[in-house]
């Protein structure tokens, strides 16, 4: 027997023990699900955890409070569907898939979201021809959006800073706790250089693609964050504007800080401590606003679980290929 001969005979085995291993579609559908429900369940426990009761409490009841909360929230999910759609042919229930990648990356871990969203489009988009591939696509978004988030942090700290005295900004820069927050926020700093210096060893996209990229998430940025102050301020219109511009820059700078779950009660937790003497409707309102950003989570992944199961999120015909799009997949 040759060398071929032997090689063509173990792979074919191998295959074929491959084959038997692999999960049917029943149970990858099983394991799917439950995968779901124990997200859910740890949403939900979160929640439990700071308590229902206390969380409605101290939230407005102006209906309007809660469509510039909701508009911020899907700001992100939104701009993500209309990015990719540029080089995948995705039907609108792709939201879902961008809904469930957000609650990942936020509640669970730090770019889980960005590794679910490899591995399905690995699978929807499978062998046809598409204008950025899944490796090349996620990675360069990834790294666009973490560059627009330091520029916007740094300009919102730059304007906080500008607004002079007064208690939350002495609070907001000096103390303990703020310690973790700025070496975390370095941290980003540093990688976000260092992916400048090396932009073209690192990214995969074209120049032109990814100033694109950049742009349509800085838009985000600013549309999510201007929404959410706007929400603030009309919960509390009797505290002053700059206090809610500086709660709004820390809120920037914990989000961006790598690996942390939760960051939004780690926001609040914060906030609490830096407004709990001065504004305590402030403080209540930031822990409050941290639950409700955790309920956001549970209806996001429950209606997003639910979309997904309705239909496909990739278009059947093919897309044309941007040439200039990527340089490799």
């Amino acid at each position: 027997m040759t060398n071929e001969s032997l090689f063509s005979e173990v792979k074919a085995r191998w295959e074929a023990v491959s084959a038997n291993l692999a999960p049917s579609a029943t149970t990858k559908r099983i394991l799917s699900l439950g995968l779901s429900a124990a997200i859910l369940l740890y949403l939900v426990h979160a929640v439990s955890d700071i308590g229902w009761r206390e969380v409605a409490a101290v939230l407005p009841s102006n209906p309007i409070f809660y469509v510039l909360v909701a508009m911020s929230y899907m700001a992100t999910p939104v701009t993500e569907y209309i990015i990719f759609r540029r080089w995948w042919p995705l039907t609108p229930r792709a939201l879902a898939v961008f809904s469930k990648k957000r609650v990942l990356n936020e509640a669970i871990f730090g770019y889980s979201g960005d590794a679910y969203l490899f591995m399905w489009a690995k699978k929807a988009l499978g062998a046809r021809e598409v204008g950025a591939g899944p490796l090349a696509a996620v990675k360069d978004v990834a790294i666009t959006s973490a560059l627009a988030g330091n520029v916007a942090t740094l300009l919102m700290l730059a304007l906080a800073l500008s607004l002079g005295g007064g208690p939350a900004v002495e609070q907001a820069f000096t103390g303990g706790a703020m310690r973790s927050v700025g070496f975390g926020f370095a941290f980003v700093i540093s990688v976000s250089l260092g992916i400048l210096l090396f932009s073209r060893k690192v990214m995969s996209l074209s120049a032109r693609e990814n100033t694109l990229i950049f742009l349509l998430h800085c838009v985000r940025l600013i549309t999510g964050s201007a929404l959410l102050l706007l929400a603030w301020i009309l919960a509390l219109p009797e505290v002053d504007v700059g206090t809610w511009i500086v709660l709004g820059a820390l809120r920037m700078v914990v989000t961006r800080l790598p690996f942390v779950p939760n960051k939004e009660l780690l926001f609040a937790a914060i906030g609490v401590s830096l407004t709990g003497g001065a504004a305590p409707q402030v403080a209540a309102l930031m822990a409050a606003a941290g639950a409700l950003h955790l309920v956001s989570h549970v209806i996001s992944y429950a209606g997003a679980s639910f979309i997904e199961s309705r239909g496909d999120a990739v278009k059947s015909h093919q897309m044309p290929i941007d040439g200039a799009a990527a340089r490799s997949a």
